[in-house]
């Protein structure tokens, strides 16, 4: 019996007679977990890490890295967000005053020698950059903000900021008699969240008394409808078509270079796999989670080799699988189910470049960027300069000012802190304005450039 390939949701599994695709649902995979609606509510329930009450993020407190995992396997979305945070830094940030022209509010860039030198004391390029990442991703910024030992003598500076990962940074739940609300959190618990090593409390950075302490960090983000903590990626919702979109090229290359011999459905109960990771956290009650995890799918190997031994080749007919039917405590019938799938590989094939397509469609729109901006091809077809134009001035005018409010947030709050006396003066981003080739000269058009 040869291993198991995955890819996806499907057991490949190479006999003798051939290669054998078997899926295997289980409501234990953590992505199914992860994907299921039945977990809307994780962030109203604190989990104890390290001693903390934290407020978990996701259903297994590891949203951030659901998002990493799934994004470094697309094909569309890191292109997408890296092109949106080029639109986003545009020619980079510089400082500005807001004044007001024809009734018109508009943006006077200043130069400022002293807020410069602060600036350029530390890599504020860098912070900015981080800032523009994370907030594509996950719709806010973990800021960390160095103080100078001058606030013991109360005296407010701010040496420098460092972007914090967002894997790496968890809100510590306000105490139980407040509410669960992001404005009550005081503590924010950062480290290795995948080991629990490295762990340190920081307390939540006040813009309005900088002099509590030397060192704090403040979370800035969008607010989510109906969450009161964490703020929810934009594409969270395009998640599910991602995940299938990924295991499609994996599938087919399997397919490439074994074919398969013959497939079948197997129906795996919930209740099933949940008594035997029940009865595995008793049997090891010192595991973690991921030890758990690992064991469960060494068991769920087991009874892939053990449908393949069943179902593979000429010799097994008369053969018969055995498995027990039962009821669970609610009510409900839990049994196991094996089901022939005709292998119509063409079509099989010509299904899921469909979905392909569908996924793509419903990625782009979750990530917020227009696909003429995206640099996608649609059936071959590219988009025109002038709707590449005008879908750039529409993303200029609505869709960069509340990002970049949230993700320079800390460093205008740090400005204003640091120089009280030069009230107004602002960082921000400049972004050139491109004109339509009609508009610019003859000499100075992009195809005389060259």
């Amino acid at each position: 019996m040869g291993k198991v390939k995955k890819a996806g949701s499907f057991n490949f599994v190479e006999t003798k007679v051939g290669t054998y695709a078997i899926a295997l649902s289980s409501e234990t995979d953590p992505m199914s977990t992860f994907l299921s609606g039945n977990v809307a509510n994780w962030d109203g329930d604190p989990i104890s890490v390290a001693g903390e009450r934290i407020i978990p993020w996701g259903a297994r407190d590891n949203l951030p890295l659901a998002i990493r995992n799934i994004l470094e396997k697309n094909n569309l979305g890191p292109g997408i967000l890296r092109r949106k945070a080029g639109l986003l830094y545009g020619q980079g940030p510089a400082l500005y005053r807001n004044k007001i022209e024809n009734n018109e509010r508009v943006q006077e860039w200043v130069e400022d020698s002293e807020i410069q030198d602060w600036l350029e004391s530390w890599d504020y390029k860098k912070f900015v950059r981080d800032a523009f990442v994370e907030y594509n991703h996950m719709d806010g910024v973990f800021a960390k903000y160095f103080s100078a030992k001058s606030v013991r003598l109360k005296k407010p500076w701010i040496t420098r900021l460092e972007c914090l990962s967002s894997k790496d940074c968890r809100l510590v739940a306000p105490p139980e008699e407040e509410l669960q609300r992001l404005e009550n959190v005081r503590f924010i618990l950062t480290g290795d969240f995948e080991r629990y090593k490295n762990l340190r409390k920081y307390p939540v950075f006040d813009k309005w008394d900088p002099i509590k302490t030397e060192t704090a960090i403040k979370y800035h983000c969008l607010r989510s409808f109906g969450r009161n903590m964490y703020a929810i990626s934009s594409f969270y919702g395009s998640m599910p078509w991602m995940h299938n979109a990924n295991d499609i090229p994996e599938i087919i290359s399997i397919l490439n270079k074994n074919m398969i011999a013959g497939a079948y459905m197997v129906h795996a109960p919930a209740a099933y796999w949940n008594k035997k990771k029940e009865q595995i956290e008793e049997m090891h009650p010192e595991w973690a989670d991921d030890q758990v995890m690992n064991e469960l799918e060494i068991l769920q190997d087991e009874i892939v080799k053990k449908i393949s031994d069943v179902m593979a080749g000429k010799r097994n007919a008369g053969k018969f699988f055995s498995c027990v039917d039962f009821t669970d405590d609610a009510g409900n019938k839990q049994e196991w189910k094996i089901e022939p799938i005709e292998m119509n590989v063409d079509k099989y094939i010509e299904a899921q470049a469909k979905v392909s397509t569908i996924a793509d469609s419903s990625t782009t729109s979750g990530f917020g960027l227009n696909p003429a901006l995206a640099n996608i091809i649609i059936d071959g077809k590219g988009d025109s300069g002038s709707q590449m134009l005008y879908a750039l001035k529409i993303f200029f005018g609505a869709d960069t000012q509340i990002p970049e409010d949230i993700a320079l947030e800390a460093i205008n709050d740090a400005i204003r802190i640091n120089f009280p006396d030069k009230k107004g003066i602002f960082l921000g981003l400049y972004r050139k304005v491109i004109n339509k080739e009609d508009n610019v000269t003859a000499s100075k058009r992009a195809t005389n450039q060259a």
